[in-house]
């Protein structure tokens, strides 16, 4: 499944949020090329193209990319659970891409940002892994930060078949939601422009008071809930960038789906030779420069409100 480019509109809106400077980005990326050598901790093997969609996401800034990259490598050491056995032919894997529908749309919307839709595919509640899940949504953006730089991004959870069993298993009282959390939202340079919840059941207030206290207000301020199906993202969005049964062009829920499966396997090589690569060495940092993902897992039971989402 390509990342179709953007159009000349979408382009111009993208570089009127952010002009492009080909001369200083290329000196930016060398300044941080150059941080990377004198951090004993951190590898320094990703070339230009991945840096600069590093440095893009983060709107361009040296030093919230040099953040951003340190916490991209420890999280990768720190929490196993996500970032390591990244095998896309793994039985979890498979069955993950069996039970939830997780893709990027092949296009941007008019303002030049890039969609992801997340869905239950089956209802079962015993094969609904919150592990595998979050495993999957990290090799699924690492495959972007390969293919492209991203401007934002909005994230569409459509419920519908999810029960109270469901959410139990995604409750930041468990410690495994908040490493997730910790792995999806700070170890990444992809910014955040509205989260769609489509189908939300009638207790879904419960559910996110649940929530609330541990998040920004500035994300908070993104959700939008809809109780109805996919016809309320009308107002939102080109409804001919989304998949055909919710009345677009993109391809059927099925189709999109599987062709992020089948992108998630031609990477596996790449994965697999990634989980070597891609981490810190903890006996080479120098003991005042301990990890935020580290001061974060120490203090996971407390709040959230010190997280980056941007």
């Amino acid at each position: 499944m390509s990342l179709l480019p953007p159009t000349p509109q979408q382009q111009k809106r993208i570089h009127d949020e952010l002009p492009p400077d080909s001369e200083m980005r290329k000196r930016d990326i060398l300044a941080i090329k150059e941080w990377l050598t004198k951090q004993p901790h951190l590898p320094n093997h990703m070339d230009d193209k991945r840096l600069e969609h590093f440095l893009f996401g983060c709107k361009n800034s040296i030093e919230r990319c040099k953040l951003i990259l340190e916490t991209y490598f420890s999280a990768r050491t720190a929490l196993p659970e996500f970032f390591y056995n990244r095998d896309p032919l793994a039985c979890d894997i498979q069955q993950n891409c069996d039970v939830v529908q997780y893709f990027v749309l092949p296009k941007l919307t008019e303002e030049g940002y890039r969609v992801t839709i997340f869905r239950l595919k089956e209802t079962m509640l015993e094969r609904f892994s919150l592990t595998a899940i979050t495993r999957r949504i990290l090799m699924v953006l690492d495959i972007r930060l390969r293919e492209e730089a991203s401007l934002t991004n909005i994230m569409i959870f459509d419920l519908k078949g999810f029960c109270a069993g469901h959410f139990t298993k995604c409750s930041p009282t468990r410690s495994i939601v908040r490493k997730a959390m910790l792995a999806t939202q700070n170890s990444m340079p992809f910014r955040l422009h509205r989260i769609h919840y489509l189908n939300a059941p009638s207790f879904i207030s419960n559910v996110l008071n649940i929530f609330y206290p541990l998040l920004k207000e500035k994300l908070i301020e993104k959700f939008r809930i809809h109780t109805g199906g996919f016809e309320e993202l009308y107002p939102y969005l080109d409804k001919r960038i989304l998949p055909n049964e919710w009345g677009g062009e993109a391809g059927t829920l099925n189709e999109l789906n599987d062709a992020w499966r089948l992108k998630i396997e031609k990477h596996r090589d790449w994965f697999l030779r990634e989980e070597k690569l891609s981490k810190t060495d903890e006996n080479a940092r120098l003991p005042c420069n301990k990890s935020l993902i580290e001061k974060h897992l120490e203090g996971v039971q407390g709040s959230f409100r010190k997280l980056n989402i941007d």
